[in-house]
């Protein structure tokens, strides 16, 4: 599917409503966590971990990742409505970069760090995820529409 302009703006309105997504990684077995989660205009995702997690040993072997993003409170009877992708995850390297979503990460309401308190201090490192598909799920549309599929 195309994305157009409004698809974008659904997708980013349903990645502003959340803020925690579960995210799959693989080397030698499946694995999964819960990371909070930042997102760019471009539709890559940054989460923070310790380099020592499972998660993190496992990128470090095999980028390619899975993430799934979902309201927990949703009535169980009413209409459903989910977010899943797929991409490459990488260490984020660049203190520019770093320094970028240091910002983005203090507004989004997540605790408050600045640059030199996470370089010196926290263990855990920002992780990028370069989506290259994305479905969204949502039994409120038609039945043609209920799950998209876009290659970013």
């Amino acid at each position: 599917m195309k994305l157009i302009e409004e698809h974008r703006k659904e997708i980013f309105n349903y990645l502003t409503k959340h803020k925690l997504m579960c995210l799959g990684t693989y080397y030698k077995l499946p694995w999964s966590a819960c990371v909070y989660y930042l997102f760019d205009d471009n539709f890559n995702l940054y989460f923070v971990s310790n380099p020592k997690t499972k998660h993190c040993v496992n990128i470090s072997k095999n980028s390619k990742v899975s993430v799934v993003i979902v309201n927990s409170e949703q009535d169980p009877e009413g209409k459903k409505k989910g977010f899943q992708a797929r991409g490459n995850a990488s260490k984020v390297t660049s203190v520019s970069e770093i320094k970028e979503i240091i910002k983005a990460w203090n507004k989004r309401g997540f605790v408050k760090v600045t640059y030199n308190e996470f370089k010196k201090a926290w263990k855990s490192r920002f992780y990028k995820i370069k989506l290259t598909d994305i479905q969204l799920f949502d039994q409120g549309q038609s039945e043609k529409n209920e799950v998209r599929i876009w290659n970013i």
